[in-house]
């Protein structure tokens, strides 16, 4: 998830004053020369990739891309490959699996891996103690871990959905390395079946899609508020992400909705109301470049919806694409947005990709 994971143009400054131009000391920034519109990365083609399968999709604060696979955790930076597989390794008693689900960056130079059954692992860089921590029950309330999001303005709390509920870690104020969990089930969300979080950069809320509805937690008042989907377009909610209007978006089981809570607007996109363009099904993914497209990763190809007019992009029409099953998808802090599929991996820029 996540999602959440939209902030494009302020990592694009970011990533282009501190990572390559030395912005503040007096150099010229440097825009790296466009590359092409499409990038495909693909096992066997591309070896450092541990797998195939993409779960999740994540941008950090130094410019690493961070990819979720069934076979452990990859990042790419600037043209290099990096790996984390044999740290990420759990048994539920039977053979060693390494399955992560979610990836997540936090305060305190802190990545976060949610596991398909092993919990969750914690990466402290440059720690001077425990680099490597493992939480599962019962500080984390399911070891099934299908989202993570986190506060990276305030407390640095790290929020993880489960499919039995909503765990929070909070790092001690004067030790980040430690810190105390809390868990929430219902009635504090509409169901105990979480499949997705986003953070609302608005307003620094976190928010979590469930099989029935959805929820989000205000820390000023200590309350959760639920949200109940029309009967017609409740499904299961399996991606979220914010635009800056506030307005979030849901990719379900079946079709896509968006909602803004400041005006109480819905609106609901089916494959019938569509007339086709959205696809039926199942829409895995979603997220915005925070202002007027949407991408969302469905079973037959990725969609972009860019004001009121859809695009569908398949194996047919770009062959550049790995697979039409789109499972995840994220922008990195270049602008590029991040295609992960069940059959490899691919980035796009229409102005072309940089790095």
């Amino acid at each position: 998830m996540t999602p959440t994971r939209t902030l494009a143009c302020y990592f694009t400054i970011v990533a282009l004053c501190t990572i390559l131009s030395g912005c503040g000391n007096g150099e010229d920034i440097v825009v790296p020369p466009a590359g092409p519109a499409w990038i495909t990365f693909k096992l066997p083609g591309t070896p450092q990739l541990l797998a195939n399968d993409i779960n999740d999709l994540h941008p950090d604060q130094s410019g690493r891309m961070w990819i979720a696979t069934d076979s452990g955790a990859n990042y790419y930076q600037r043209g290099s490959w990096g790996r984390i597989r044999d740290s990420l390794r759990f048994s539920n008693g039977g053979p060693y699996r390494y399955a992560v689900n979610a990836i997540e960056s936090g305060k305190f130079s802190t990545i976060w891996f949610g596991l398909d059954g092993g919990g969750v692992r914690r990466y402290r860089e440059g720690a001077t103690t425990a680099v490597w921590t493992t939480y599962n029950y019962p500080d984390l309330t399911y070891p099934v871990v299908q989202s993570i999001t986190a506060d990276n303005v305030v407390n640095g709390d790290v929020w993880f959905a489960t499919t039995n509920g909503v765990s929070r870690f909070m790092p001690s104020a004067t030790n980040p390395e430690f810190g105390t969990w809390q868990t929430f089930l219902m009635p504090h969300i509409p169901s105990n079946q979480v499949y997705s979080s986003a953070m609302n950069f608005n307003d620094n809320t976190p928010w979590f899609g469930t099989q029935d509805g959805f929820a989000s937690f205000n820390d000023a008042l200590s309350d959760w508020t639920s949200y109940d989907l029309p009967p017609a377009y409740n499904y299961r909610i399996n991606s979220m992400a914010f635009d800056r209007s506030g307005t979030l978006w849901m990719a379900k089981l079946e079709g896509v909705s968006s909602f803004n809570k400041e005006s109480g607007i819905w609106v609901h996109y089916t494959n019938t109301s569509t007339a086709g363009q959205l696809p039926p099904g199942e829409i895995h993914a979603v997220t915005t470049d925070l202002e007027n497209t949407r991408w969302f990763g469905t079973d037959y190809g990725l969609v972009r919806l860019r004001d009121t007019t859809w695009t569908t992009f398949t194996m047919a029409n770009t062959p550049e694409l790995p697979g039409n099953v789109v499972t995840a998808l994220s922008y990195d802090n270049m602008g590029n947005l991040w295609i992960g599929t069940e059959t490899g991996l691919a980035v796009f820029n229409e102005t072309g990709t940089r790095f």
